[in-house]
């Protein structure tokens, strides 16, 4: 008898496990409110287990009466291997009184009951809402099989049974992976262990206590599970393999437009705007310019008053004149200065020739920027048929 109650308790465990387990890939909620469709990748080995404890109270109900309410406590380990689908086994200690003076207890003597436990658990939430790894609260039905043992206190007989029964797990969520667990549960036994004569005894049962996510939690779906898509009629699929021919077609014409386009402007890369090209046999050749620097054939004259050794008003405006377009500032330049043989004595002259040699140089390179070192100065002194032309500085290029 017994063998036959434990195997219907572990086929009421494997239908609801198969049920749970068609009815979890139905839908999938992720977090972003949009629905999926299942399946979802098997979880490792080290994935989704949880550790449940808590503790609560107890009572029996038997021969139509209730007992006395005691203690109890409960320690689990289970596995999630569906978003809806987990199994835990466990261990449930607890202490009662029997109802009914008959039997192995005396009026309200407290016994204990102890059991291990498996139970087949099927998410509620996840079921009929999709999954969702961040809810709140998840309502969790179980069917349970369980091995009793039970001994009056302060006796060493013990008496063993099966039992079968169910229950409602509510798992709030603190956090990713601690949540706090209130446990409705219920369990049938025969009679036949705790009265004469009896035929079934209920054991109701609340505990409350923490549950504790190990490992990776949460769920992700099968990347082969791919929507449905609907086939177009072959007469649009023919359409569009014109339609990429052609494109193949334009696009390889215009590959070649371009590959000639850019040979024809290959000669003309090189050229550059404001340079002149002389163009022969197809190819553009830069023109070369030479510069030939002018050289002054006949010095530039500035004239002085008899006696002088400093220029006049218009004097230096010629001369500024010469110096900011005649000359240049990087040009070695020779300044002669001269004073007429018929006025004076030669001593005077040649002192006065170069006063006025030195006083031009002074000019050039205190008022207008020329360096020292680019001007030689000479003194002469000139004849002449007028004494005009002999009280003059001459200024030529060397170099």
């Amino acid at each position: 008898m017994k063998i036959k109650l434990l195997a219907s308790a572990i086929s009421a465990a494997l239908l609801l496990v198969s049920l749970s387990a068609g009815a979890q890939e139905d839908s999938n909620r992720y977090s972003d409110g949009t629905v999926q469709r299942g399946p979802y990748l098997t979880n490792t080995g080290a994935d989704n287990w949880f550790i449940g404890l808590g503790g609560g109270v107890n009572a029996m109900y038997d021969n139509g009466k209730f007992g006395g309410y005691g203690l109890a406590i409960d320690a689990n380990i289970g596995k999630w291997f569906t978003p809806a689908v987990a199994f835990r086994v466990g261990y449930h200690g607890l202490k009662d009184a029997a109802a009914d003076p008959v039997g192995w207890f005396t009026g309200a003597n407290p016994f204990n009951l102890h059991y291990g436990y498996a139970d087949a658990m099927w998410n509620l939430a996840t079921t009929l809402g999709g999954y969702k790894e961040s809810r709140v609260w998840n309502p969790i039905l179980y069917g349970r099989a369980a091995a009793m043992f039970t001994s009056p206190v302060g006796s060493k007989n013990i008496g063993h049974e099966f039992g079968l029964g169910g229950g409602l797990l509510n798992e709030f969520r603190l956090g990713k992976h601690v949540g706090l667990a209130i446990d409705l549960s219920a369990l049938v036994s025969r009679e036949k262990e705790w009265r004469n004569g009896g035929r079934f005894s209920f054991f109701p049962t609340a505990t409350a206590g923490l549950v504790f996510h190990l490992g990776k939690s949460g769920f992700v779906r099968h990347a082969n599970a791919l929507p449905a898509i609907d086939i177009p009629d072959p007469a649009v699929i023919e359409d569009l393999q014109s339609q990429l021919a052609k494109a193949k077609s334009d696009l390889a014409a215009a590959n070649s437009n371009a590959a000639n386009l850019r040979n024809q402007l290959a000669r003309f890369n090189n050229l550059q705007d404001g340079k002149t090209y002389d163009y022969k046999n197809g190819l553009f050749t830069e023109t070369v310019v030479k510069e030939v620097e002018s050289q002054m054939v006949v010095p530039e004259i500035l004239y002085f008053d008899l006696g002088k050794a400093t220029l006049t008003g218009r004097e230096l405006a010629r001369l500024e004149y010469y110096a900011e377009n005649t000359f240049k500032k990087d040009q070695k330049l020779l300044v002669t200065g001269c004073a007429d043989l018929g006025t004076g004595t030669k001593e005077a002259n040649e002192r006065l020739s170069k006063q006025r040699a030195e006083y031009v140089k002074n000019v050039l390179v205190n008022q207008f920027g020329y360096k020292a070192d680019n001007i030689e100065t000479k003194a002469d002194v000139m004849p002449g048929d007028a004494p005009i032309k002999g009280r003059i500085v001459t200024i030529e290029v060397t170099k």
